[in-house]
């Protein structure tokens, strides 16, 4: 099948956690400021994200739906311009409020969105993303398929090197369909202990097995380590 390589690039603590009160310690800030680094040479065509971690960089509202008589086909919508690089977010329901300021939004400076969703979404839905030239791809009628999610961005996009960047359950997803080619991670020298956070793999009740081998190891300030994995 052709797919972008998947590098699931996190920064964690000692113990796996890729979010919660770890990321307010000296320490963590300034490897933050390292991991951003790595990620902007890594060069990706494309960095994805999960619903949750989407819902925290763009939109923290509630959804309300309203009926509206057009319906729109399920097909997919491929928006273009001159921009190269790409936000993804995987939202099957369609749970993300976008609106207007999305395109003020730091994170997305030279690129532009790509939502993945399920059939399940309104025709409302689509409308809302197709009048803020967000792109956006069907990969299944309730969940996701992954690897055809992958695939599409692959043919229409052209979209080589991708980006994982979770959280926990997205990150799962990844590794339990065997679609992660490397693990490129950020570790802060704090141990979190917050059972309620997440971790860079959330539990999937089973073994997973998979085997990769160290490539890359260094010492960073801060106490901090880098280690680059690359799937066997």
């Amino acid at each position: 099948m052709n797919r972008p390589y998947v590098i699931c690039h996190m920064l964690q603590s000692i113990d796996g956690k890729i979010a919660g009160g770890f990321f307010r310690e000296k320490q963590t800030l300034e490897l933050a400021k390292i991991y951003s680094d790595i990620s902007k040479d890594y060069n990706g065509d494309a960095i994805i994200y999960g619903t949750t971690t989407a819902k925290e960089m763009f939109s923290k509202q509630k959804l309300t739906q309203t009926s509206i008589n057009t319906q729109l086909p399920k097909t997919d919508y491929v928006y273009q311009d001159d921009k190269h690089q790409w936000i993804v977010v995987i939202d099957p329901q369609g749970e993300i409020i976008w609106d207007e300021t999305v395109s003020q939004n730091t994170r997305l400076k030279d690129k532009n969105l790509i939502v993945i969703l399920t059939e399940n979404v309104s025709s409302q839905y689509l409308e809302t993303l197709k009048s803020l030239n967000i792109s956006y791809l069907f990969t299944g009628k309730e969940e996701i398929d992954l690897r055809l999610a992958l695939e599409k961005l692959y043919d229409l996009f052209s979209i080589k090197k991708l980006l994982l960047q979770g959280g926990g359950i997205t990150n799962t997803y990844f590794i339990k369909e065997d679609l992660i080619d490397e693990l490129s991670l950020v570790v802060s020298p704090v141990l979190s202990g917050e059972e309620k956070q997440p971790n860079i793999f959330e539990d999937c009740h089973e073994y997973i097995g998979q085997t990769f081998d160290l490539k890359q190891s260094d010492f960073l300030m801060k106490s901090g380590l880098y280690l680059k994995y690359v799937r066997k």
